[in-house]
């Protein structure tokens, strides 16, 4: 037989690359959700490296630490795991000590994780109409069934949720997760209200469900007062949260966690078979953090987001006018922008695409059919000089393939 027909049925859910190449040259890049290059913090990463190999010597290059044991092949680094505990207790008013904390490849093989080790075949996960793709296709490739709520100006709307596990349990099936990005979703921006929030983790408790609450952007806020995590919420340890250094420090890094009660950790330390993350790495952040300097770091990079999201804005309105709707993002890095329907959308996108404009089209998140049109706009990697060309130069390809009335 050939190999293609020996192949395992969850290997042929989608390609390996879940995007295509592009066919021309990036002109103006606002494809990808990128930290700011600007923002690395080179010297200090550099001056720990150095610090972390001459303190600890070729331990660090090893699987794990031998004065702790077998215990980081799964978990990862005990040191670090502490410190994202004990930030947890200070910010969030749980502390689960090392025990409940697992550092993942990223947030996305924690979450990759956190579906195979809850989701069985015929399980059914509930998110967000448009969402992170990899979420919901680990959720698929678990052999979940996934079903959507719909997201308004406050987030997922969770007063339907009820009547959709009604639905689910009449046809004989198990609502098992609630994937959810509260803060900042993806691809909208939008964040859950406090009231949908504490209905959110009261109706876990009541139906029987776990949440995974993806807060990998909730650190990059510029703007507004925070919101009570669903992880914060949680007295029933139905919540368990990924975080990621990716989004705040650097995105090779490859370092992302779970956090949650220990017990509620446990399957997805049991599914875990890569031997945990990088020594070196680990360490390397441990001391980051253990100087000091997370939070000023965080600081400072949350005014880069917020001066080229304020240039993309005014970019936007300038250039595109009432071609687009969008509305100003708190934090994070991507702007949601609804694209009117006096546009020829697919004639303007192909376009932009020939000059050398990317984005992510709106359609790579959905989840449900919906006939608008939109696009995620990423500003936070590029310069707002290329964030100005670039949306004047998209807003120029909307008015020339707008009707010709509407140019008008």
């Amino acid at each position: 037989m050939p190999a293609a027909e020996l192949r395992a049925k969850a290997s042929n859910t989608g390609p390996s690359l879940f995007f295509p190449d592009p066919e021309v040259p990036a002109v103006f890049n606002f494809d990808q959700g990128l930290a700011a290059p600007e923002t690395f913090p080179i010297s200090d990463l550099v001056r720990l490296a150095r610090e972390v190999l001459d303190d600890s010597g070729p331990s660090v290059l090893d699987y794990f630490d031998p004065g702790t044991g077998y215990e980081e092949l799964v978990f990862g680094y005990r040191g670090l795991r502490k410190r994202i505990a004990d930030r947890t207790a200070k910010m969030q008013g749980h502390d689960f000590g090392h025990e409940g904390v697992i550092l993942t490849s990223g947030s996305v093989q924690g979450i990759a994780l956190a579906m195979a080790g809850y989701i069985d075949p015929g399980d059914v996960v509930i998110a967000e109409a448009s969402s992170f793709p990899y979420a919901l296709r680990f959720a698929d490739m678990s052999g979940g069934e996934i079903r959507t709520l719909p997201v308004d100006d406050d987030g997922m709307v969770v007063e339907e949720l009820e009547a959709l596990i009604d639905a689910v349990e009449a046809e004989g099936k198990k609502v098992k997760m609630v994937y959810a990005i509260p803060t900042f979703q993806t691809p909208t921006g939008t964040e859950m209200s406090v009231s949908r929030r504490k209905l959110l983790v009261e109706l876990a408790k009541k139906r029987d469900f776990m949440i995974v609450e993806d807060d990998v952007y909730a650190d990059l806020r510029f703007s507004g007062d925070a919101l009570p995590t669903l992880l914060s919420l949680d007295k029933d340890a139905r919540v368990i949260q990924c975080g990621s250094f990716s989004k705040v420090i650097a995105p090779a890094l490859r370092m992302g966690w779970f956090v949650g009660d220990p017990a509620a950790i446990e399957p997805l330390a049991v599914m875990r078979q890569d031997l945990g993350v990088a020594q070196w790495i680990a360490r390397i952040l441990d001391r980051f953090m253990a100087e000091g300097l997370l939070e000023p770091h965080i600081e400072k990079v949350n005014k880069v987001y917020k001066a080229k999201a304020e240039t993309a804005a005014k970019a936007l309105r300038e250039h595109c006018g009432d071609f687009v709707r969008f509305k100003m993002p708190q934090g994070s890095f991507y702007i949601w922008v609804e694209i009117d329907d006096r546009v020829d959308w697919d004639t303007a996108a192909a376009r932009a695409a020939k000059e050398g404009i990317f984005f992510r089209p709106g359609e790579r998140f959905s989840g449900v059919k919906d006939d608008r049109k939109f696009l995620r706009l990423a500003y936070s990697h590029v310069s707002e000089k290329t964030i100005a060309d670039g949306i004047a130069r998209l807003g120029a390809i909307l008015k020339e393939t707008a009707r010709r009335d509407a140019a008008e």
